[in-house]
């Protein structure tokens, strides 16, 4: 519902007087007949609410809150249904939502046969589109698994680039035009932190791009326009709030190429009032420059409106399981060519954690191996260590193949994880296949993070899952 509490005031059966705030006024709403749950221990359960437009002024008994109403005011039998507080998301990406959403949605392709079918629909669809983009496929889920390629993308389209990623967002794949655009041949070498993968006898690239491979091509397309921005952040918003978010902390300012029309497009949402929740902005910033140009940034955008606000650097140290680029402190035990990779050198990852540090921001750090939870913390102890007034309590983000001595050294630093307790029902069908038995023993290790005292937040890290928080709560409590 996104209302707000605005005073104390709670009414219940044994309570006399009916205290109501000190300007005298008239609920525009009234709910009723009703289980509406507070999350007060004193009083976990009422009856009825009054409002006042977006703002909660009391809960209580039918009775005592049926008698605030006035003659304007709206009231709602709810026939006994469920009331509760909102949601809140602790790490997602609503623009990538979004964006999926207004392009080729491949989260039902069970098959590269289905992959391409989509994408010659969406073709026919939109035959002038500069670029076909599409999100979501996985190809765990495929008859076959395997990923797709140059050659199955061009089956969708020769004359305009086709670029697709995986439901992760750490793998994506081009077909010939795309790879020829951002000339991508024989002769490329791989990035830091990514890789092409290539034909075993020509060298010549497949289409598939992983981590910082990627870049090659997404470089190229056309930046969105500030109202092709404010469009997929209304859809996905909406989206969000009909699942009972109110509240999302979202993973959508990626560099300082696109960081102006971001905000703006969030700010001018948030100003027109047609932003149905709120939303706390994590910053990817992957150089010492673009961090420093970002830190300036927030002097003069500390929050854009009453809704959205500007929340912690977010890096990322590693890739996923599904596409082996998770960094493990061992090889793969379903592919022992590959432990996965990391995204930064140690010195690297230390400067910008200690650049946040020194400037009191938070940091929220993708780590899903072992080896890459080793590096983060490694950088928040040499952070802490040097800037004593560092306040802002360090996050990892996804925390999923551990070790019991890491989630120890996590307690005694205080650090935060932001768990995706929907990961499990994807991921339990290869994970100890994947990792092999020891390194799963201590995987999504959440009863034991609680045991150890590591506060934790769950998301959705949507669109690689679905931001529906009660299929989370699902997960949580049944790993299933």
């Amino acid at each position: 519902m996104g209302a707000e509490m605005l005073s104390s005031t709670r009414l219940f059966p044994q309570e006399v007087e009916v205290t109501m705030m000190t300007k005298p006024v008239k609920p525009t709403q009234v709910f009723y007949n009703a289980k509406i749950i507070t999350l007060d221990q004193t009083h976990p359960e009422a009856e009825a609410m009054a409002l006042e437009g977006d703002q909660i002024l009391a809960v209580g008994t039918n009775e005592k809150i049926k008698a605030l109403a006035g003659e304007e005011t709206e009231t709602h039998d709810l026939e006994g249904q469920v009331v509760i507080p909102g949601f809140n998301d602790s790490h997602m990406h609503l623009i990538n939502l979004g964006q999926g959403m207004d392009g080729v949605d491949l989260t039902k392709a069970r098959s590269i046969s289905d992959l391409v079918r989509l994408g010659q629909e969406y073709v026919d669809k939109n035959p002038d589109h500069a670029w076909i983009l599409g999100r979501g496929f996985n190809d765990e889920t495929f008859e076959t698994k395997a990923l797709p390629t140059k050659a199955d993308l061009d089956q969708i389209s020769k004359t305009q680039p086709v670029f697709f990623t995986r439901v992760c967002g750490h793998i994506c794949v081009a077909n010939s035009k795309a790879l020829q655009m951002a000339r991508l041949d024989t002769t490329t070498p791989n990035p830091a932190g990514g890789g092409l993968d290539r034909e075993m006898k020509t060298g010549e690239p497949t289409g598939v791009l992983r981590e910082n491979a990627i870049d090659l091509v997404r470089s190229l397309i056309p930046s969105p326009t500030i109202d092709d921005l404010k469009r997929v952040i209304r859809i996905a918003s909406q989206a969000a709030a009909s699942l009972g978010l109110t509240s999302v902390q979202s993973n959508d300012l990626h560099g300082t190429r696109t960081l102006i029309n971001r905000l703006e497009a969030y700010g001018q949402l948030a100003e027109s009032g047609e932003l149905p929740i709120r939303v706390e902005l994590q910053s990817t910033m992957s150089t010492p420059e673009e961090l420093k140009t970002y830190l300036e940034v927030r002097k003069t955008h500390p929050t854009l409106g009453t809704k959205v606000t500007l929340g912690p650097l977010k890096l990322f140290t590693d890739g996923s399981l599904g596409g082996r680029t998770a960094a493990l402190t061992h090889p793969y035990a379903d592919d022992p060519t590959t432990s996965g990779m990391a995204i930064f050198t140690q010195e690297e990852l230390d400067e910008l954690v200690l650049m946040a540090a020194h400037a009191n921001l938070q940091v929220a750090i993708h780590a899903i191996g072992d080896r890459a939870m080793d590096m983060v913390m490694d950088s928040y102890e040499k952070a802490k260590a040097a800037e004593p007034g560092w306040t802002a309590r360090p996050r990892i983000i996804h925390a999923q193949i551990t070790r019991y001595d890491q989630l120890e050294r996590m307690a005694r630093l205080g650090i935060v994880c932001d768990i995706q307790p929907i990961f499990v029902p994807t991921d339990l069908h290869f994970v100890e296949s994947r990792v092999g038995l020891e390194s799963s023993k201590y995987s999504y290790a959440w009863k034991t993070m609680k045991e150890l005292g590591i506060h934790t937040a769950g998301g959705s890290d949507c669109p690689v899952e679905s931001c529906n928080p009660l299929w989370g709560m699902h997960a949580a409590i049944t790993r299933q």
